[in-house]
Order: C-alpha cells, then sequence, then structure tokens
C-alpha cells in the first residue's frame, strides 16, 4: 500500500539555500523517510480515518478496518454493513464522510484518472466539494498520494507550531505570515513541511531555538565598536566569529576563545594588526583555497575579486571568489573585509557594509 517518497539531493540542497534557520533544521534531522500511498481512493479514506486523532490511536483503528473489509474499494465499503465498521473503531461521523467518497468515486463525481493535469488549487476544489473532505485533508492527499511537491497547509497545526518555534515567533503565524514563509520555501514547501513535522517529532520545543540543538561547540561574546561579537571553537580551533544581536548561550570559555578576545581587542584599539590563533576552516577545496588567500592581504589594504582570482591561477573565476568570500564563517581573523570590487566599490560583507566601512577605516587611522 505503502512506497518511499523519492527526495532527491538537489531537492534538499534547493531548500537549504532558501533560509538560514531551515539550512540549520535540514542539517541538525539529516535525511527524511516518508512513504506515500498512490492509490488515491485508498488514499482519502486513510486521512479520514487519521483526521484529529493520535498516530497511535488511528493505526490501531486503521489496521482493524484494513482486516475487516480486505481490498479498500468504494464496493466493498458501501457493501459492509455500519454496525461493523462501528466496531472497527469508526466515529458515526467519519463512517459518513467515508462512504461520502466512496459514492462520489463509484458514480463518477469523483475521478482521479485526470488528476495529473490539475493544478494543486484545482484538485482541492474538486475535493471539499465532497461533505467530509476539508481543505487540510485535500492539502494532505496531495503530499501522501500525489506526491506533490510543492504543499504546505496552513490549516496544519504541527507546521504553524514548527514556524512558531524555528523562527521565534512569540504567538503562531498569521495566514499572512505563514504565506511569506511559503512563498521564500517554494517549489520545496513540502520538504519544508517534512522538516517542519519533525519539530514536533523529536520533541525540540524543549529548546529555546534551533541554534540550541545544534550548538556542540564552545562560546565566547565580546562587545565592540561595530556590534556584539559571538566566537565559537571546536577542539581547541577557532571555527566562526560573527556578528549578532543578542547573546543566545551561555560563554564556555576555553584558552582559544580567552586568546581570541584578547587579540580582538588588541585589534579594536589599534594595537594589533594580524592574528594568531588556531583555526578550523570549513569549506569545499575551493573555498578553503580562497580563505587562505585572503589571510595574505596586509593590514590596511585590499584587493579586488579579480586579483584573488589571479592569485589563486584562476583569473576568470571572480564571481566564485565573491561567493566564497561571503560564506567566510571566521570574520575580520579570515579578513574578507579587505577584498573589494574591481572600481574599489565596497560590495558584498555578509556582516553588513557599514561594518565592511568601518573596519577598513579603522585599519587605514592605524595602518
Amino acid at each position: 500500500m505503502y512506497k518511499k517518497i523519492i527526495i532527491d539531493k538537489s531537492e534538499i540542497k534547493g531548500l537549504r539555500n532558501k533560509d538560514k534557520k531551515m539550512r540549520m533544521l535540514i542539517d541538525s534531522i539529516g535525511e527524511i523517510d516518508r512513504e506515500y500511498i498512490p492509490d488515491s481512493f485508498i488514499a482519502l479514506v486513510n486521512s479520514i480515518v487519521f483526521q484529529q486523532l493520535a498516530y497511535k490511536a488511528a493505526i490501531s483503528i486503521w489496521n482493524r478496518f484494513e482486516e475487516f473489509i480486505g481490498e479498500i474499494t468504494p464496493e466493498n465499503i458501501l457493501n459492509t454493513r455500519f454496525e461493523d465498521l462501528r466496531k472497527c473503531g469508526l466515529s458515526t461521523t467519519k463512517i459518513h464522510y467515508i462512504n461520502n467518497i466512496a459514492n462520489a468515486v463509484k458514480s463518477e463525481e469523483l475521478d482521479f484518472s485526470n488528476f495529473s493535469n490539475l493544478s494543486d488549487e484545482e484538485i482541492i476544489e474538486k475535493l471539499v466539494k465532497i461533505k467530509g473532505i476539508g481543505v487540510w485533508t485535500a492539502e494532505m492527499f496531495l503530499i501522501f498520494s500525489l506526491n506533490r511537491k510543492d504543499v504546505m497547509s496552513y490549516k496544519d497545526l504541527g507546521l504553524r507550531k514548527g514556524v512558531q518555534w524555528l523562527y521565534n515567533m512569540k504567538k503562531e503565524p498569521t495566514k499572512e505570515q505563514f504565506e511569506k514563509y511559503k512563498k521564500k520555501f517554494s517549489p520545496y514547501n513540502t520538504l519544508a513541511s517534512f522538516y517542519l513535522w519533525e519539530i514536533t517529532i523529536n520533541n525540540y520545543f524543549k529548546y529555546d531555538n534551533i541554534e540550541k540543538v545544534n550548538l556542540k561547540n564552545n562560546v565566547a561574546y565580546m562587545e565592540s565598536s561595530i556590534g556584539i561579537i559571538e566566537i565559537q571553537s571546536y577542539e581547541g580551533k577557532i571555527i566562526s566569529l560573527d556578528f549578532v544581536k543578542e547573546r543566545k548561550y551561555d560563554e564556555t570559555l576555553e584558552p582559544v576563545l580567552e586568546e581570541a578576545k584578547k587579540q580582538l581587542r588588541d585589534y579594536f584599539d589599534g594595537k594589533r594588526k594580524a592574528f594568531d590563533l588556531p583555526l578550523k576552516i570549513n569549506g569545499t577545496e575551493f573555498q578553503n583555497k580562497v580563505w587562505v588567500e585572503l589571510t595574505k592581504i596586509p593590514y590596511g589594504e585590499t584587493q579586488s575579486y579579480k586579483d584573488i582570482a589571479i592569485w589563486i591561477g584562476n583569473k576568470n573565476a571572480s564571481r566564485a571568489i565573491g561567493n566564497a568570500n561571503n560564506k567566510n564563517k571566521i570574520a575580520i581573523i579570515i579578513p574578507c573585509h579587505r577584498v573589494v570590487g574591481s572600481n574599489g566599490k565596497l560590495i558584498g560583507y555578509e556582516g553588513g557594509l557599514w561594518r565592511k566601512k568601518w573596519l577598513l577605516e579603522h585599519e587605514e587611522r592605524h595602518f
């Protein structure tokens, strides 16, 4: 009855690139294992059985229902006595809903054969005409029977709660807010739904945020002239330096973080022009090569993306250099702020162009 939903690596990559928080959630959860029901009639009946029930209760009723009916067809259901369906654990209301679906299929009011030619919206419009099928049931049918790829249901409490937690919202998202996330995740909304459901499945609600779920590093903070700086280390090496709005974690200082803070204070006081810290850089082979070259740009000087491209032996790689520069995780220490456009224009700084401008002017003053 069930088949595995195939999730292509390109879909995961596409969704990861849509949003930083979603990327962190994906990295935390890993690969998703989900199934769908190719038989449209069985899928709809299954969705009715599972409506508003905990999974364990629903699967128990479904197993009894399936064992009693045998082959699940409209004819077999309509030929089964009401009392016998009740003995399976189905409520009176759900029996009526299931019979409505069976009658609609038998009378050809509901014709699954042309669904492949219809849009998601057109299918929902057809399904909700049958009493017992609401928008949520129709949307779940799109995901778990037709295997549609761009569905995320505002009617689903688990998805609303997932969005609320992942994006640190005080209340559940409004319809308008939810639609903004759908627009952002498209055309991967079904995959986004799978990951958002995992928040409940894995009880991530016990954590304040996704950052705390993923945190396996030591952390330190320091105030600076350009905002709060967060430094993270792992196994005695610096792995990230970022600008943040608030202190999200308790500080877990180790010697390398104490030394990093000391060297950064000296840098901001104009007393240090180079850093001497152990770094752990985690990028592609190309990115690592670019980041190493960035550390060679002298204090108080700038180089263009084209200059870096020539340094690494690929004069046509300016755009790729820019992408690698933007993905540098250890700001200031790996001085990506010293890379500018070919005309000297300030472009492409993850921490904000105003910070890039400040850092360059600071170095010029103390050069």
